[in-house]
């Protein structure tokens, strides 16, 4: 299946049908944060692309941001659901039965961290279902992790869309005959990520390590 196909074919869609962009959105961020479909509908790129269509004029903000942390609240709260449903026979479930690390490093999160664990979770690909499942095993109160569930998915879009929009931006400025201001921007930009990523790359294996580990 050629995804990157099938990413380009969805993009152009909802930039020429902007009112199915909240609702499409909604379902791709779904799909990335519930539990088995994360695995088979790995949708952060294309969430990750929209940012440059925003930053050009060409998809709604709102209606993204909207349609896209509902998505991922709902996802999240299905998999608490799964867990809290099934309990510690989640580990026979699929992908976990193959993969069983993706579960224990998401309880080692979760045990370390509670409430906090699922906000983290949210920007870890691999974790990002599994602490709101590991949550429901855990029986934790529902309302705690509702909080964390919808104040972490609404941050998470505009920080999908970031990286995307900046560029996008850049882009235009040396379209316009600013090439400095916008080389400028670029690599301002570029700074940001990779700092970013290093600074978070850092972050996720200190909060992600066994306590036995740190000592």
């Amino acid at each position: 299946m050629d995804i990157v196909g099938t990413f380009d074919q969805i993009l152009d869609f909802i930039e020429r049908n902007r009112m199915w962009a909240g609702p499409i959105f909604g379902l791709l961020a779904f799909g990335e944060s519930m539990v088995v479909l994360g695995v088979l509908i790995p949708a952060t790129g294309i969430m990750i692309a929209a940012g440059a269509l925003v930053g050009a004029g060409k998809l709604p903000l709102v209606d993204l941001w909207i349609g896209g942390a509902l998505g991922a609240a709902l996802g999240d709260g299905v998999s608490y659901w799964i867990g809290h449903r099934l309990g510690p026979s989640v580990h026979r479930l699929w992908p976990f039965s193959r993969h069983p690390e993706l579960l224990a490093a998401a309880e080692r999160l979760f045990g370390r961290w509670g409430w906090l664990g699922v906000v983290i979770g949210r920007f870890i690909g691999p974790l990002r279902a599994s602490v709101p499942t590991v949550a429901g095993i855990a029986a934790m109160p529902k309302l705690t992790f509702q909080l964390a569930n919808f104040g972490s998915a609404i941050v998470w879009i505009p920080i999908l869309f970031f990286p995307g929009t900046v560029g996008a931006w850049a882009w235009d400025m040396v379209q316009r005959g600013d090439v400095l201001g916008g080389v400028g921007l670029g690599a301002a930009l570029l700074a940001v990520v990779l700092g970013g990523i290093l600074g978070w790359r850092r972050l996720v294996a200190r909060l992600t390590v066994g306590r036995d580990a740190e000592r």
